[in-house]
């Protein structure tokens, strides 16, 4: 996969918010009184969950920041949250579009959801394409390491090196 071109960028990252933002309007009109209410409870579960993965970021980043802003934070960060995965503020917006599937129980936030869950996992991949490119072999070897979103993964990837 080639980098996207600005526009382009702007399009895949505008089609992931709007598409989220209309999936939790429309998940909240189209529920259904026949709704499975277990699946609702498991998607205020998950709410919680992508809520811990982007805001623990948005706190270590910031933390190390000092007020240098965003990119302020360079070298890579792989301690806390990164050691486990490369991009769980991407994992944890992912998440929101699995609870909008579950608190709408409907086609068209069952479709939304999985388009926009495409768009962020793309976006993910572009983010380590940017990244390689101006961090270099640091973060290819990060990369390894550390897997993109699959965060049970990046658990036994840490235990196996606490161990040795």
């Amino acid at each position: 996969m080639k980098q996207w071109s600005r526009r382009t960028g702007l399009v895949v990252w505008g089609s992931a918010i709007v598409m989220l933002v209309l999936a939790w309007i429309l998940s909240w009109f189209l529920t259904r009184p026949t709704a499975v209410r277990a699946l609702w409870y498991v998607g205020w579960v998950v709410w919680v969950c992508g809520a811990i993965l982007i805001i623990l970021p948005l706190i270590m980043i910031y933390g190390r920041a000092k007020g240098k802003g965003w990119l302020g934070t360079m070298p890579i960060v792989d301690s806390g949250i990164y050691s486990l995965i490369r991009h769980p503020l991407y994992l944890g917006w992912l998440l929101m579009y699995v609870v909008v599937i579950f608190f709408g129980q409907h086609w068209i936030p069952l479709v939304m959801g999985i388009a926009g869950i495409a768009c962020v996992y793309l976006i993910a991949v572009q983010e380590d394409m940017r990244l390689v490119v101006s961090l270099g072999d640091d973060y290819v070897r990060y990369m390894q390491k550390t897997p993109r979103m699959n965060i049970l993964l990046g658990l036994v990837r840490v235990l196996q090196r606490r161990k040795k």
